[in-house]
């Protein structure tokens, strides 16, 4: 267990609500994590590019994007990819009061329920609050967060990048990525090099619930 992860198991005791920055494992598995869809221009494209390395992944979905692209959201369940809960739409959770995170919170499970068991959310931008904590444990949910140094959004280099997050992975580690717009269409580009680089290291990404 790193460091950080100590922190935040008393920050999540204290709250009511798991938090995980790093999984306890003794096998060489990472938690390949991603943000924000489901969205046609990536979706389909990071199904198939894990898919061909018989690689799982958590989806950490937004309500309106799930809304309008069911069949995508189908498409990630059938496929044996963990479903997490990314909040109603695009922005920070913590700047939402206290009854609107539990209304979106609740909302957002109810959708995606229909496809899958669902357990984990993520706040918007990564913060979050004591309140959201305590509405999130009250609701059965742990709240996921990245390692330090795995977290991307943004893709100028896609293939130096997941060589980068490649090298600071450990057994493990959650790694974030995020996809959702037409311009992270590179995110397919980087998880299929990191996938790679991953095997060569020995490591071996899935989802949250399978590390």
């Amino acid at each position: 267990m790193t460091a950080l992860q100590r922190v935040a198991d008393a920050v999540g005791r204290r709250f009511g609500a798991e938090i995980v920055v790093h999984c306890a494992t003794a096998s060489p598995r990472v938690a390949l994590t991603i943000d924000d869809g489901p969205d046609p221009a990536t979706t389909t494209d990071l199904l198939a590019v894990l898919a061909r390395y018989d690689a799982r992944a958590t989806f950490f979905l937004i309500g309106e994007r799930s809304m309008r692209h069911p069949d995508l959201l189908a498409d990630i369940a059938a496929a044996g990819h963990e479903l997490g809960n990314h909040l109603m739409r695009d922005e920070p959770s913590a700047l939402l009061d206290r009854d609107e995170f539990h209304r979106q919170l609740h909302a957002v499970h109810r959708l995606l329920s229909t496809f899958g068991t669902v357990r984990t959310f993520r706040p918007g931008s990564g913060w979050f609050t004591p309140a959201m904590l305590r509405v999130a444990g009250s609701l059965g949910y742990r709240c996921a967060l990245g390692s330090p140094g795995l977290v991307a959004k943004a893709y100028p280099d896609p293939g130096g990048l997941a060589e980068r997050l490649a090298r600071r992975s450990r057994p493990g580690s959650v790694i974030v990525l995020h996809e959702g717009t037409r311009s992270r269409a590179p995110v397919v580009e980087v998880v299929d090099v990191l996938l790679d680089a991953l095997a060569r290291r020995g490591l071996q990404a899935t989802a949250l619930r399978q590390v």
